[in-house]
């Protein structure tokens, strides 16, 4: 995972040659010096030495081995590239530039795309290889974005998705489901959203759980979320911060079972009353986190909607990114 922009880049590391990604459309895909590892086995010091990591591999933790990158045709700001090439210099993940045009960015046709947008995804592209790391591109033209890069990601068998995050007005989010929440909802794999580019300075996390629950997918969805906050705090040797809101002063959570849970100190959880967007948002601020993880469980109605107001309310209400596991 990124842990800041302003670093030299890597040096190159001995050659090894990474699965091709298997995706359609229009691709540029090039070996180079590849520098792999396994998520927290290696940690680079603040002098660009690579150390062993103190803390242990689970054989269940989460591989960066390829992100989707969104790249986005309507700006020339991609915060969602930056992120992605700092997290190639931390993991050595290939990195799939993806980007779907159609009329509402600008392009009438895929024909259109290929001669104009086409280039500045190889621009992106040559910058990932001369740093010495993998990359391919993808080049579509669909009315609907969104499930595009579902679809995408899938075909590149993905580990992560990353895209761009600005902010919308609350009647904005009112008028219509954005493409943001029809990602978020529909990716088989986490997705980070970046808002504006900057070092992550604390490489402070905080993941919101919901302990409550006595429901099998949420369960689930907690344990993955505590792995992964555990995983990328190791990989950081920074601290993982949990974050639960509750409604019932009467049946508060217990804050010892939790710490013991999540293997923190009492001290790095952090119970409020009120809703969840609003806690978490609050808390944040609070610890001046650099990522918030949050999980979703898929659901439709009335429910998923109010999944999808709590993950969109940080997405506005924020200044950190949000990494979404379902």
């Amino acid at each position: 995972m990124p842990s800041g922009g302003g670093r030299p880049a890597s040096p190159r590391y001995p050659h090894l040659t990474a699965a091709q990604g298997g995706c359609n459309g229009l691709q540029v895909q090039t070996h180079y010096h590849l520098f792999q590892t396994k998520a927290g086995k290696l940690l680079r010091r603040a002098d660009n030495q690579l150390i062993r990591s103190p803390f242990p591999v689970r054989d269940d933790a989460m591989q960066l081995n390829k992100i989707l990158i969104v790249i986005d045709p309507t700006t020339d700001q991609q915060p969602a590239f930056e992120r992605g090439l700092d997290s190639a210099r931390d993991t050595g993940a290939l990195l799939h530039l993806y980007a779907c045009v159609n009329e509402q960015s600008g392009y009438a046709s895929i024909e259109e795309a290929q001669q104009k947008f086409q280039p500045i995804l190889d621009d992106l592209a040559s910058r990932v290889q001369s740093e010495g790391f993998e990359s391919t591109s993808e080049l579509e033209w669909a009315p609907d974005w969104a499930m595009q890069a579902v679809s995408a990601a899938k075909r590149c068998a993905a580990t992560m998705i990353f895209k761009n995050s600005f902010d919308h007005s609350p009647v904005q989010r009112e008028l219509r489901p954005t493409s943001d929440w029809t990602l978020l909802r529909m990716a088989s794999c986490p997705v980070l959203m970046v808002k504006n580019f900057q070092d992550w300075q604390h490489r402070r996390v905080l993941a919101a759980i919901n302990p409550a629950s006595t429901e099998a997918a949420h369960i689930k969805l907690n344990q993955q979320i505590i792995s992964l906050a555990q995983q990328l705090a190791g990989s950081y040797g920074s601290d993982a911060h949990f974050v639960t809101a509750f409604q019932d002063l009467n049946h508060a959570p217990d804050s010892h079972k939790i710490a013991q849970d999540c293997a923190v100190p009492p001290e790095q959880v952090h119970l409020k009353k009120g809703k969840a967007a609003e806690v978490i948002r609050e808390v944040a601020a609070q610890l001046d986190v650099d990522l918030i993880i949050v999980g979703t469980v898929k659901r439709d109605g009335i429910k998923g909607r109010v999944v999808g107001n709590t993950c969109e309310r940080l997405l506005d209400q924020t200044q950190s990114d949000l990494l979404v596991l379902n």
